[in-house]
């Protein structure tokens, strides 16, 4: 129940949705030609670049430098793959890109991959297999089969802290790294030392600029840019109510 009133919030939190609720009160409202000159302010704010990235400046967990070596890197699903046939990558396949460098430097022993389906009856339907599927693109890659362990339960974040703590209980006294990307990394990691576990986080798929920003950015207003606030907006949502319900 908690899985499908999550991504039933995911739709209220998105600017457009807010957008189209604030135009529907202005076309019945008396007060129509203020509340459409705060439509288009929350319009032209939130897809300005600069804006947007100053929230993730503010949000995104850092880049950091791992100084010891480790028995298990943990890999959160969601995102590295799409559906079809073949390997397409997803948006977030910087989540497996980064733990393979570890591996490949010998700075991690193992890698366990944990995300399963999220298939809603009748609102959602997920044929990615996409643990599964990195998997394969990991050995094509040249990591050993035997050191790649799946977990293909877990469909949140606090799925896969508790799923992965069921399969790593021997291991919970050392010091594993934790991968996902920058944005979502504050509530695993809340969640994952919630259920017990000792983490080095180390962010992949980083979207925030550390560069100055050009006058296209702080001007001229970008689809992209709704797209990434949103993103963000329910991932800080996300990270509130995890807190609430107490799962981080």
């Amino acid at each position: 129940m908690f899985f499908i009133l999550s991504k039933i919030i995911d739709f209220f939190l998105q600017p457009l949705c807010w957008i189209f609720i604030l135009l529907g009160v202005a076309y019945f409202s008396k007060y129509t030609k203020r509340l459409i000159l705060v439509t288009l302010g929350a319009l032209i704010l939130c897809s300005n670049g600069w804006f947007v990235n100053q929230c993730y400046l503010a949000y995104e967990s850092p880049q950091v430098k791992l100084t010891q070596n480790y028995q298990w890197c943990i890999i959160l699903g969601g995102g590295m793959m799409r559906a079809g046939e073949g390997y397409r990558t997803g948006e977030t396949a910087d989540r497996f890109i980064q733990p393979l460098l570890l591996y490949k430097k010998g700075i991690v022993k193992k890698l366990l991959i944990t995300g399963g389906n999220v298939n809603i009856k009748g609102l959602k339907i997920d044929e990615t297999q996409e643990s599964k599927k990195v998997e394969e693109v990991l050995i094509a890659m040249g990591v050993k089969p035997e050191d790649i362990v799946l977990e293909e339960s877990a469909r949140n974040t606090h799925e896969n802290a508790v799923y992965t703590k069921q399969m790593l209980k021997p291991y919970l006294k050392e010091k594993m790294v934790l991968v996902t990307s920058a944005m979502h990394m504050p509530r695993a990691k809340a969640c994952y030392i919630k259920e017990g576990f000792i983490v080095d986080d180390f962010p992949a798929d980083i979207k925030k600029k550390d560069t100055p920003s050009g006058i296209l950015d702080l001007v001229i207003p970008q689809e992209r840019n709704l797209g990434k606030f949103a993103e963000l907006i329910r991932e800080m949502a996300g990270y509130v109510i995890y807190k609430i319900v107490g799962f981080a």
